[in-house]
């Protein structure tokens, strides 16, 4: 008999995975840690178990790869909660493992003792308990197969202390049996659409005279550029790109018009008068005004691709559903149209409308991001990142206006170079850290820079101590305007002067850059815009964790402010948008 204990199952288990990393926060759990040295698995310790749940979601961005976190029982995994929220809203495949107090005492009013598979059942695709020493790999295996099944997303598993200490043999067919091949345990095949729907969804664009298409997240995550840059510069449809779908066909692309977004930009108007629109794994939420008018045609003919069947005609009626996943459909769809047109089609009016509207669009941000106004404008320092960082560089948004201004100034060239910290569907802040640490362990020789707010970087700026001690340098630029911004000025236009910056002011003496030096990192103060980029460039060549305080005019609006500023009308719970937005923010077309 070969004794094993159940934290060296645990261990077998996730390296039989491909598992590389686990992001960690000790306790009770740290049982575990003994045997993943020489399994060569990574530890990466943090200072809150939030941010473990951020850095296993930027893994699964930068590798994709299903990233794991590891956190004690209790607080562990109640602190662990926010950042798995946000993985289940976008989809991302975590596998979150907790300590549970010992079986035994059970009822006794014990340490840590609750019911996390409860609380998360909300909100994971599966959380549960493993109650049986040797059956922890063939529970590992199934979290890996949940997780990255289907419609991605986290799922929890529970192990009671005393089934992770305790003995079993290593030889029991139960257990031998979970540590075949990976593609043994869960398929890696990819679920392909309706041929013939394809073949009338391919009818229907070639034969518009608007058509568009909008790529998704679900598009990024099933790792689709290939195909839908085949796609497109075939048929000659002009191609836009929201969340994770960003990068997919590079954004200076001649068929790309960039964020198939209702924010400024040419989608503005693109979406608005398209006749037909190929939406591959994308969701219509109040970001895309639930794809109804006046963002979207009242008669614009939907063609939507999704892993999950029940996202097919969500909020908007839907001309076609395809359910399969997006690389694969996208691959029918190219074949199909290969044996149709045989050649590349010419380009339309329609394209050229398009790059008319992107270079308007492209000269005035470059003229709004010019100023040399003192404080700094946000437009300038958005400007002088994109202007900085090298085309393969990865730069990941955090917080409200951090992420307008970089979504209508920086541009992704490559798949998953922009990052979102928080979510696109659920507003949350902080996550912009943790996932430069991910993404940093998994990109070493790239340069890796968070733009985020004063307000969401202290949620968890202390993890730049991790990045220190685990020597994973990045720079994060803080757009400190002295307030929630996007709250701010909200209370402004909403509810009038009086109330501008009520609970949401912040202090205007607090110093990033000495926060920085206090953790053995580099800090610098900016206010100066012609400074901006010498100091990003000595924050980069310091070679530790860096942050660069860039101070913000506060008073300068979005479109989104105004936006979500409307009054809420109670009989059709819609929002009435002002009616004068300043001259210099486009209205919505």
């Amino acid at each position: 008999m070969v004794v094993v204990n159940g934290a060296q199952l645990i261990v077998r288990a996730l390296k039989n995975q491909n598992v590389k990393v686990i992001f960690t926060l000790c306790g009770d759990d740290d049982l575990i840690y003994n045997y993943c040295e020489d399994a060569g698995i990574r530890l990466i310790d943090f200072r809150h178990e939030q941010a473990t749940g951020h850095a296993a979601q930027g893994w699964f961005i930068a590798t994709g790869e299903v990233g794991v976190c590891l956190v004690q029982s209790g607080p562990g995994v109640t602190d662990l909660a926010p950042s798995i929220t946000v993985a289940y809203q976008e989809c991302i495949p975590v596998v979150a493992l907790a300590t549970h107090p010992p079986l035994m005492s059970v009822e006794k009013c014990t340490v840590n003792e609750f019911d996390a598979a409860k609380m998360y059942s909300s909100f994971t695709k599966w959380s549960g308990f493993c109650y049986e020493t040797a059956r922890l790999p063939e529970y590992i295996n199934m979290c890996f197969r949940i997780a990255a099944g289907g419609r991605p997303g986290p799922v929890l598993l529970n192990i009671p202390v005393d089934v992770m200490v305790k003995e079993c043999d290593d030889r029991l067919e139960c257990v031998q049996n979970c540590f075949q091949p990976m593609e043994k345990n869960r398929t890696l095949i990819r679920p392909h659409g309706d041929p013939e729907a394809i073949r009338k969804a391919l009818k229907l664009l070639l034969n518009a005279k608007r058509p568009i298409i909008m790529l998704g997240s679900g598009a990024g995550f099933a790792n689709a550029g290939e195909e839908a840059r085949k796609f497109v510069e075939l048929t000659k449809i002009p191609v836009g790109a929201w969340g994770w779908g960003q990068g997919l066909i590079p954004d200076d692309h001649p068929l790309c018009f960039g964020l198939a977004s209702i924010m400024e930009g040419p989608g503005q108007v693109m979406l608005p008068v398209a006749d037909v629109a190929l939406v591959v794994g994308l969701r219509y939420t109040d970001l895309f005004g639930y794809g109804q008018p006046p963002f979207f045609a009242p008669d614009v003919k939907i063609i939507q691709v999704d892993i999950c069947a029940e996202e097919i005609g969500r909020n908007r009626p839907v001309e076609i559903g395809i359910v399969g996943d997006a690389k694969a459909v996208l691959s029918q769809f190219y074949q199909q149209a290969k044996e149709i047109l045989k050649e590349p089609r010419p380009e339309t009016d329609w394209v050229e409308k398009m790059r008319v509207e992107k270079q308007k669009f492209e000269e005035r941000i470059a003229k709004d991001g010019s100023s040399d106004d003192i404080p700094i404008k946000p437009q300038r320092l958005a400007k002088e990142i994109r202007e900085f960082m090298p085309r393969d560089g990865i730069i990941i948004l955090d917080g409200g206006d951090t992420t307008v201004w970089g979504l209508m100034y920086l541009r992704a060239y490559y798949p998953k170079h922009l990052y979102f910290s928080g979510g696109l569907y659920i507003q949350h802040l902080g996550g912009g850290v943790p996932m430069a640490i991910a993404a940093k362990a998994a990109n070493p020789e790239k340069k890796v820079l968070v733009y985020t707010g004063d307000g969401s970087f202290l949620f968890n700026g202390k993890e730049i101590d991790t990045a220190r001690r685990h020597d994973l340098p990045f720079v994060t630029v803080i757009h400190n305007d002295c307030q929630w911004g996007m709250v701010a000025r909200i209370q402004r236009l909403a509810h009038g002067p009086k109330f501008y910056g009520l609970g949401s002011k912040l202090s205007s003496k607090t110093r990033y850059d000495k926060y920085a030096e206090a953790f053995d990192c580099y800090g610098e103060l900016v206010t100066d815009p012609k400074e901006i980029k010498p100091a990003l460039k000595r924050a980069f060549d310091s070679g530790v964790p860096a942050i660069v305080d860039v101070r913000i005019d506060p008073d300068v609006e979005t479109i989104l402010d105004y936006l979500w500023a409307g009054a809420y009308n109670p009989a059709t719970y819609e929002r009435t948008v002002p009616e004068k937005p300043p001259e210099a923010i486009t209205p919505v077309r």
